[in-house]
């Protein structure tokens, strides 16, 4: 297969083995339908070859940060791909993973900080939501009156395509966390119903999506 691939190809399905090497487990569903779709994409226009080259080598340099731990070096490298290179997906995909290890070290702010900027600037809708449904995860999960309002505003927008049942799910979760039960159990049949209807969803994500549902009352 490998052969069939042009440089850029090989280069771009390499980009995205390493990510999945290293973040396959991070969250259950949403990264299976995120590279799917990136997967798939065209190649990408020649003006942009040069570029995306030079993004491919600092978000490699971002990666080898991690492995030596060097958080700095991390989020330094997920900031100059966002400043130079923030038309590529590199700079989504370097975001997200420095979004990672902010969560990591109970940094929520800084974390919060980079998922924003890939829900707004990614120039790939698939990445654009999986920051915004990675962002409404940790605004959800800390049930603050101003992050439990920020996460509403947030909800209010349309989903991206694909990604509907993931964001009914994510409502399920905002009324959930208010001990809004009913709400909540009606969100989370809504958004089983939406995601048996789509095969693109692995099984996993209606495992989860099916022990919510169990502890707000089953089917």
């Amino acid at each position: 297969i490998g052969m069939a691939l042009d440089p850029e190809e090989q280069e771009t399905l390499a980009t995205l083995k390493s990510f999945w090497a290293r973040y396959g487990n991070y969250t259950t569903g949403v990264i299976t339908v995120a590279l799917l779709v990136y997967s798939g994409m065209s190649a990408w226009k020649w003006y942009q070859r040069d570029q995306a080259a030079d993004a491919g080598k600092l978000y490699e340099t971002l990666i080898n940060s991690i492995s030596k731990n060097e958080k700095d070096k991390t989020y330094l490298a997920a900031e100059d791909l966002q400043k130079k290179y923030g038309g590529t997906s590199y700079a989504a995909m370097g975001s997200l993973v420095a979004a990672k290890v902010a969560m990591d070290s109970n940094d929520a702010s800084k974390a919060q900080s980079y998922l924003k900027w890939t829900a707004n600037q990614a120039s790939d809708d698939s990445f654009r939501a999986l920051a915004q449904l990675r962002l409404l995860g940790i605004l959800i999960d800390q049930g603050t009156e101003a992050s439990l309002k920020e996460a509403d505003q947030l909800l209010k927008e349309k989903a991206v395509k694909g990604f509907e049942p993931l964001w009914i799910e994510r409502r399920g979760d905002w009324y959930l966390v208010q001990t809004k039960i009913p709400e909540a159990r009606t969100e989370y049949h809504k958004a089983m119903k939406a995601m048996q209807s789509d095969r693109a969803f692995p099984e996993d994500a209606r495992g989860l999506l099916k022990v919510k549902i169990d502890a707000v009352g089953g089917m």
